[in-house]
């Protein structure tokens, strides 16, 4: 057995990576290169995560890696990259929001996938409930308390209670799929 340079783990030898031209299909030992192509074949919806530190200061990112975690209690799950400008800001967080992208909503998941600037000048944002900003015409928005953060290589698995959801039961929303957006209609 081999050991994963990152992670330590045993993984089972391979001489060399191969491809079956006939069914397009490649295999290997995984890579940076090789997982983030492979993980941009598994479709998923696109949110946008908000939060407001201590000073009031709003802070939000675009993600793909949400999903709901629990129906009792109510919980969802965020990954959030190390690197990300608004780390500390989530790091630090007592509650966020989360809102489920529509297909008209691009403009705003580039914004928030991108560096610097004010994130919330474009777009409808409200204060929810709690206080947190969330996209007003959103396909669903939950506000959460942070339930626990964990460690998960390059990211952070930060889990939310939810404390209140707003939804809409018509529309289509944004996925991500092949590094680019596209749209699911209901």
């Amino acid at each position: 057995m081999n050991t994963h340079p990152r992670s330590g783990m045993e993984i089972a030898p391979v001489s060399h990576a191969t491809v079956d031209n006939e069914m397009n299909v490649r295999s290997g030992v995984p890579t940076p290169d090789t997982m983030k192509r492979a993980f941009s074949l598994f479709p998923s919806g696109v949110v946008i995560a908000a939060t407001v530190d201590a000073s009031g200061a709003r802070h939000g990112f675009t993600a793909s890696a949400f999903t709901p975690l629990s129906l009792d209690p109510p919980m969802v799950l965020l990954c959030l990259n190390v690197s990300a400008q608004c780390f500390t800001a989530f790091s630090e967080a007592k509650r966020f929001a989360i809102s489920v992208l529509r297909p008209e909503h691009r403009d705003h998941a580039m914004r928030f996938a991108t560096r610097g600037g004010d994130k919330f000048e474009m777009g409808r944002f409200r204060s929810g409930p709690f206080g947190m900003p969330q996209l007003d015409d959103a396909m669903v928005n939950f506000e959460c308390s942070v339930a626990g953060r964990f460690p998960g290589g390059d990211h952070i698995i930060l889990t939310g209670l939810v404390e209140h959801v707003c939804y809409r039961e018509s529309g289509s929303a944004m996925v991500h799929f092949m590094r680019s957006f596209r749209h699911q209609a209901i």
